[in-house]
Parts: C-alpha cells; structure tokens; sequence
C-alpha cells in the first residue's frame, strides 16, 4: 500500500494532539521531547541569556585582504617611474602622468572619446579641490574670529595674551584667491625656539656690521663673506619678525579703531559746524 505525501500531511494535521496541555503546563513538568522544532526543557535557551556568551565570532577577512592588496598594488604601479621619450628627450615620469599625458595627445588629435573622460577627471579633480579650499577657508575664518575675541577678551581682563598657536593675525587670507599661509609659529615649541633664534639674531647683530665694513676693504676675503652668509640669515630673520611684528600691531589698532564707540556729533557733521 502507498500513500502521498499529500495524503500524510493530511493525517498528520488531523491527528489529535496534547499540545495545548502540555504548553499549559510549567516547563520543569513538560514532558521530554525529540522534536528538534521543541527540544527538551533542559536544553532551551534560558530567557535574558546568549546563545553567544563569547559575541558573535568575526568574518574572515580573506575577501577585504585580497581587495586591499589589490588597491595597494594599482597605487604602486600608478607611482612607478617610467621611462617616456618626447622627440629627443628622454626623462622619467609616474606611469599615471604618462597615461594622462598619452589621453591628452590623444584627445589633442581629436579622439572625442579621450577628450571626454578627460574632462570628466578634471570636472571631479575641480570639484574637489574646490570642496576642500572652501572648507579650510570657513575653518580659517572662524579661527580667526573665534581666537581674537579670546585676545580681547584676556586684554580687557588685564591678562597677559593666551598662547594660541598659529597667531590668528599669522594667519594670512587672500579674499580674492582664498589663499591661506601661516606666517609665524604653529606650535608652542616653534615659538620658544623662534625666540632663542631672537636672542641669538640680536646679539649677532654687531659681528654682522663688522663683518660688513671689513668686506668693503677686503672684498676678496672668502672667510669674511662666508661668515657674512652666515650672518645675514640672522639679519633676515629680524627682518621678517620684525615686519611680522608691525602688522600684529597694525591689525590691532585697526580693530581697536573699529570697535571704538562713535562720538557726539560724528554722524552729523553739519551740527558741529
């Protein structure tokens, strides 16, 4: 005798159960069961307890080590140096400079289609130097804001200024390019070490003219205009710290004129005629 599989699952739905008793009753008292769907009271996961008491074992990275050589490898032989030769001269280059050079002869000679993934690379290089430059210029600015206000703030408390470094009046923006430099010291340590450069640069000062007089009587002496080169690197140095200095106190009268309250009869220059 055979029966289908339809037919046993219809038996097996309409065979009575004692499941509804059994799931009434407490589990220590349940009965021990095979079912794998229902295992036995002892070996069921106990409420607010892991199944992974040790966290959830790692994936391998096989795949992540593979895509990451891969990258390295392609970086590697896109900053190769290789030998290129234009006409007569031969000089060596990173293979991507050459490859770049090669798209741009050829969309120079008219391949459309090396002319447009050029320009898509350009567009994408553009965009993000521009995101960049945009973004250091709003941080640059709100530096300077933020970090002068401190400066008036210690200066009408009386205190000595804070050390902020870079100096927001060393940090130099060009509105119309968005440039920005820094000229002065970034860190505590380059300003201790700028100031014995002073030290030194002063006290050298009157060896320097020395110098100077006795090269006008002997311009031929090696030893008096090595010794000048020497010296002159120190005279620079007061040259530049001391228009570096001239420009803080330029930019603080101008601000201090700014923020200088208007007096009586300022804005209305015929009463006080």
């Amino acid at each position: 005798m055979s029966f289908n599989n339809r037919v046993i699952g219809d038996s097996i739905r309409e065979a009575p159960t004692n499941r509804g008793l059994d799931s009434a009753m407490p589990k220590d008292r349940r009965k021990t069961s095979s079912n794998y769907r229902k295992p036995p009271v002892e070996y069921q996961f106990k409420k607010g307890t892991s199944g992974h008491p040790a966290g959830r074992p790692r994936k391998k990275s096989g795949g992540n080590a593979i895509v990451d050589r891969f990258s390295t490898m392609a970086l590697e032989e896109a900053t190769r140096l290789i030998t290129v030769r234009e006409g007569d001269k031969v000089f060596k280059m990173p293979a991507l400079q050459a490859l770049f050079r090669t798209m741009f002869r050829a969309a120079a000679q008219g391949d459309t289609r090396a002319a447009s993934r050029l320009l898509e690379v350009i567009a994408r290089a553009e965009s993000g130097r521009v995101a960049t430059a945009t973004e250091i210029l709003e941080f640059a600015t709100q530096y300077k804001e933020i970090n002068l206000e401190n400066f008036e703030k210690y200066k009408q408390e009386g205190l000595e200024p804070p050390d902020i470094y870079p100096h927001p009046d060393d940090l130099i923006i060009n509105e119309e390019t968005g440039e920005i430099r820094i000229e002065g010291p970034t860190t505590k340590e380059q300003a201790g070490a700028r100031e014995a450069v002073r030290q030194r640069a002063l006290e050298s000062m009157g060896r320097y003219l020395e110098v100077e007089e006795a090269l006008k009587k002997d311009p031929s002496n090696r030893a008096l205009r090595q010794e000048l080169r020497e010296l002159k690197k120190y005279y620079d140095f007061l040259m530049e710290d001391f228009a570096r200095n001239i420009r803080h106190e330029a930019l603080r009268q101008s601000r201090d004129a700014l923020a200088k309250p208007a007096e009586p009869g300022d804005d209305n220059p015929d009463e006080a005629k």
